[in-house]
């Protein structure tokens, strides 16, 4: 298998994975999800639709966890248009740490894949 260096010269390694693929699918769904998720709202110059402010409500003292997931709900829906029905639940929280699941289901224009799950862990 051949890898690139920094200086775009070929590497041969003797590993399966590659520092960069194509993701495509369901898989590039999870990970733009993920990336709504981790990212601060405003933080890509480039598209502020990306992100969230979960930080507001993980450090607001409140600790309001059904406010943060309808909210992460909301990034995410408004962030990835061809995605519906999604809700986020909590599955750990500690100041360190945050792991919640994203339900939801995707459109592509022809086909409806429906009952999705995407785990995310946020660290703090």
């Amino acid at each position: 298998m051949k890898d690139f260096s920094i200086l775009m010269e070929k590497v041969s390694v003797t590993g399966v994975q590659k520092d960069i693929s194509l993701v495509t699918d369901f898989n590039a769904y999870a990970q733009y999800i993920e990336v709504v998720c981790k990212t601060q709202k405003g933080e890509l110059v480039s598209n502020n639709n990306i992100g969230s402010d979960y930080y507001t409500y993980i450090f607001d003292g409140q600790a309001n966890l059904p406010v943060l997931e309808t909210t992460l709900a909301g990034y995410i829906q408004a962030a990835i248009p061809r995605i519906t029905n999604v809700s986020v639940r909590t599955q750990y929280s500690s100041p360190t740490q945050f792991q919640f699941l994203v339900y939801y289901s995707i459109f592509d224009g022809t086909s409806k894949q429906e009952n999705n799950t995407t785990f995310v862990e946020v660290e703090l």
